[in-house]
């Protein structure tokens, strides 16, 4: 039996006609204003002197000199000696684009130096013995008190920095230097006398400071009276991120989804890799951890809210079926239970749907209209809405040869991916220079267990792309495992999807004809396979924005 997992969410359209991004940034920003008011309630004491601190934060990033690019912001950065990189520590996204930023201008054997906020400089030699191997994992967090220490307690955003400094041999210092209690003033001249200490150690290396964006107006001002103090002067770059008001800027010329850098100053830039209300919500999502465990008690609220904004933007009217879904989270897993009493699903099926559940995976089970979220990322919930909507206006799947199941698998997972597109504009997949990029890689080294499964997708994948439009292409698909059928299905998906939301705002494709994408079952044999290669065709030549 083909089991096919997927999710929908549903929005209606207003009977003015106005553009799709018109639509979507009033979309974004009723979610930003519900959100902010979320995180202002949030903070129930500030420290005296936040509220200036803060203003001369916003009036820095409160506007830009013009778009730039991502080559630009890397050439400024190969010519500058200390390199300020913004933080926001509950957004994986930060730290994701930081790394990318360090791979793509920091060369095997060359001299850099990385000073991070989240170790504080008295653990520095617990630091120099981790980054040896002298002392494991557990033991070096233990010694270090992170969970103590570091409020956020995000460990696993932050690993891949110190698994990259270590793999190029590059120092690391733990740069917050201030007492537990000082203010915000107080840690920004601690650590500005550490940075210049660094600086005078390695006079020739070039030192990227990552710190939380706030203090990036002001930080780089103190070290530099410092320096000059000492009748020395240096290159400094400031890469601040995710500028609210610069967002909104952006949005109302339409090119929010496709501006990643923008220009500041001579010796500023800002990146743009995240909407403001995917920030938001991953600070919201912290806020939700007690003593580690994640409290999902308001997740149905969450999901129905992108489901509505989903549908209202696609015109689709769910009626009664908008109340015909339930919400789970890893912090219930009761929902198994009642999927094994009901005998809809043999023991196989419930095998692979634990699976999904270890692997920390959302889906949709239509059959018993459940949405399992394994955590509160607006990415998994609107996917899994964008599903659930498929579902509610198509209707249920019935059996279909594998041919047709696989290629409808691709146009479920397109259109989940183009629903959470619409929420979030600059989420990203991966297109076929990126799986050969990773065929490359996994070309150069022995492919451990753990990877194996994404090793034989990537060549799956590359091959079903090779062979699309040939009489070869049925051995891309025919006898594939469970797990390899839907990870296929699942990245060809997305590619697709991601062309459809770029067609769309570029106006090759109508939001009409996308509304009737959710409506089509393609339930006559081999309708799959044309309905594919019709979009596929119709999306020849659309382009995302260059990204890192």
């Amino acid at each position: 039996i083909y089991f096919l997992l997927f999710s929908a969410e549903s929005v209606k359209y207003p009977p003015m006609q106005i553009s799709p991004g018109e639509e979507l940034f009033k979309i974004q920003r009723r979610l930003w204003l519900r959100n902010r008011d979320i995180i202002k309630n949030s903070i129930v004491i500030k420290e005296p002197g936040f509220v200036a601190y803060e203003k001369k934060y916003l009036a820095a990033v409160a506007r830009y000199e013009r778009v730039a690019t991502n080559d630009e912001m890397i050439s400024a950065i190969k010519k500058a000696q200390i390199i300020y990189v913004g933080d926001y520590h509950t957004c994986n996204q930060s730290q994701r684009s930081f790394l990318r930023i360090l791979k793509a201008t920091v060369k095997e054997g060359e001299d850099a130096v990385l000073g991070l906020e989240l170790i504080h400089k008295r653990h520095q030699d617990i630091l120099d013995a981790y980054l040896k191997k002298e002392i494991s994992e557990e033991a070096f967090l233990k010694k270090i008190g992170l969970k103590q220490h570091w409020v956020f307690d995000l460990w696993a955003s932050f690993e891949p920095l110190f698994e990259f400094a270590r793999y190029h041999k590059l120092p690391v210092a733990g740069i917050d230097a201030a007492p537990a209690h000082a203010s915000l003033k107080e840690r920004d001249e601690a650590t500005a006398r550490l940075v210049t200490h660094i600086l005078r150690k390695h006079p020739k290396h070039r030192i990227f400071i990552m710190i939380g964006d706030l203090h990036l107006a002001h930080l780089p001002g103190m070290v530099q009276k410092l320096l000059k103090s000492g009748s020395k002067v240096v290159s400094d770059l400031i890469l601040y991120q995710n500028s609210d008001a610069i967002y909104w800027d952006l949005a109302r010329q339409g090119l929010e989804h496709r501006v990643e850098t923008v220009k500041m100053s001579d010796n500023a830039f800002c990146r743009m890799h995240t909407p403001p209300i995917v920030c938001q919500q991953s600070y919201i999502n912290w806020l939700e951890h007690e003593e580690g465990e994640i409290d999902f008690a308001d997740s149905k609220t969450s999901f129905m809210e992108l489901l509505d904004n989903i549908s209202k933007f696609l015109d689709i009217d769910l009626g009664d079926e908008r109340e015909k879904v339930d919400v789970y989270t890893c912090g219930d897993l009761s929902f198994l239970e009642q999927l094994k009493d009901s005998g809809k699903f043999s023991p196989g099926e419930l095998k692979a749907l634990k699976r999904q559940i270890l692997a920390s995976e959302s889906y949709f089970i239509p059959e018993k209209r459940v949405v399992y979220l394994a955590n509160l990322s607006i990415n998994h919930a609107a996917e899994e809405a964008a599903h659930f909507i498929k579902h509610a206006c198509s209707g249920r799947e019935s059996k279909r040869t594998v041919e047709d199941a696989f290629y409808a698998n691709i146009l479920h997972e397109a259109l989940a991916f183009f629903g959470s597109k619409l929420i979030n504009p600059k989420r990203k997949c991966f297109h076929e220079n990126e799986f050969k990029n990773l065929f490359s890689y996994f070309s150069t080294v022995h492919v451990p267990q753990e990877r194996r499964l994404e090793f034989e997708t990537t060549c799956l994948v590359l091959d079903f792309l090779k062979t699309d439009n040939s009489a070869n292409r049925d051995r891309s698909f025919k006898s594939l495992r469970p797990d390899l059928f839907f990870a296929v299905t699942h990245a060809l998906g997305y590619m697709l999807g991601d062309k459809l939301f770029y067609a769309m705002m570029s106006e090759k494709i109508s939001k009409g004809e996308i509304k009737q994408f959710f409506y089509d079952p393609w339930r006559k044999e081999g309708e799959p396979q044309v309905a594919y290669h019709d979009l596929k065709k119709r999306l020849k030549g659309v382009r995302g924005p260059k990204r890192m």
